[in-house]
């Protein structure tokens, strides 16, 4: 039986896909090249949008939107990420601290059910973040001779692409047997909509979460303000579990501060979670057709292969495999109903 030009769309698309994921796996180098790339071009794109919106013109809104964002870059490099790996061995003491003393037996005097309860969980922790925090340098210092590599080529991508956005975006079908191109043209379309939907939610919600902790930990832990706002920021770039890893080393430190500030910091940083969660939710319903149940699975399955850096390209995987559902095999699947 013949397929359909749809269906042979479908099978050059898979192809395609299968040969991206299959040298992911086999070079890592490649995989954090192509994650930091796609992510650096839609953050670039936002911003260029927004100038266009403003009526700058094309070529200066290009322009400005790669200085901004390698400037908001370079900046973070030279001013943010120094202090934050300078708290992050005060601050494994400190949550360390925090575990062996026991500071909660103090204010759950009246409650030794629950003080029983945290003493077993922090004995419980305490040597799994030992270990997590010398697997983390141990693994950091084998990849930084690599790092240079990925940043270099990254930024490479960055700049080129969104250079030469019209003449990438007109190139990539020409991949594709000249049969099926208006399919995937409009594929492509779609799918690059609802990528930088995706981008522009996350990263608002990555900066709301940045702020607002910068505020509430200049009043609560000072000292960690720096390192606990950028590591908001940065876990939620994963959705949905990148809060709860997020808020693990929170809920430990913030023990040390009372029963009545552990309740308000903790309290208000649900309470900002929330507000992203049901913003994230709200956008991505709506622009890209995927619900968190399916973003959960592939978060599971993308980071069980890929590792960590495969948890911040899963949902991008999910938005694909879903606009190839509603693209190909849903569209086929109703017209053979009719």
């Amino acid at each position: 039986m013949k397929s359909s030009i749809r269906q042979q769309a479908l099978l050059i698309v898979l192809l395609y896909a299968a040969i991206f994921f299959i040298a992911f796996a086999i070079s890592k180098t490649l995989l954090y090249v192509f994650v930091f790339s796609l992510i650096s071009i839609l953050v670039v794109n936002f911003i260029y949008k927004n100038l266009l919106k403003i009526k700058i013109p094309h070529p200066i809104s290009v322009t400005l939107s790669l200085i901004i964002y390698f400037g908001v870059l370079v900046y973070a490099f030279v001013n943010i990420i120094p202090l934050v790996v300078n708290q992050i061995g005060s601050f494994y003491e400190f949550m360390k601290k925090i575990l062996d003393s026991k500071y909660w037996e103090n204010y759950l005097v009246d409650n030794p059910e629950l003080s029983k309860v945290i003493g077993n969980l922090a004995d419980w922790a305490s040597p799994r973040i030992s270990e997590l925090f010398n697997n983390f340098l141990l693994d950091f210092a084998k990849k930084l001779p690599g790092i240079g590599v990925i940043i270099f080529y990254s930024i490479l991508f960055t700049v080129y692409v969104t250079i030469y956005t019209k003449w990438t975006t007109k190139s990539l079908p020409g991949l594709f047997p000249k049969r099926v191109r208006p399919l995937i043209e409009d594929f492509l379309t779609k799918l690059g909509n609802s990528l930088q939907s995706y981008v522009d939610v996350i990263l608002l919600g990555a900066l709301i979460v940045g702020v607002s902790f910068y505020f509430l930990f200049t009043i609560f832990l000072p000292e960690y303000t720096i390192l606990l706002s950028f590591w908001g920021f940065i876990t939620n770039f994963i959705p949905i579990v990148g809060v709860v890893i997020e808020w693990i080393p929170i809920l430990i430190v913030t023990l040390g501060l009372g029963f009545k500030n552990f309740l308000i910091v903790n309290s208000i940083v649900a309470i900002v979670h929330l507000g992203a969660f049901l913003f994230f939710i709200f956008i991505m319903k709506h622009k890209a057709d995927i619900n968190p149940v399916l973003m959960l699975i592939f978060i599971f399955l993308v980071g069980l292969v890929y590792g960590l850096v495969g948890t911040f390209f899963a949902v991008p995987v999910a938005i694909f495999f879903v606009t190839l559902w509603n693209e190909f095999i849903k569209s086929e699947l109703d017209e053979t109903r009719i």
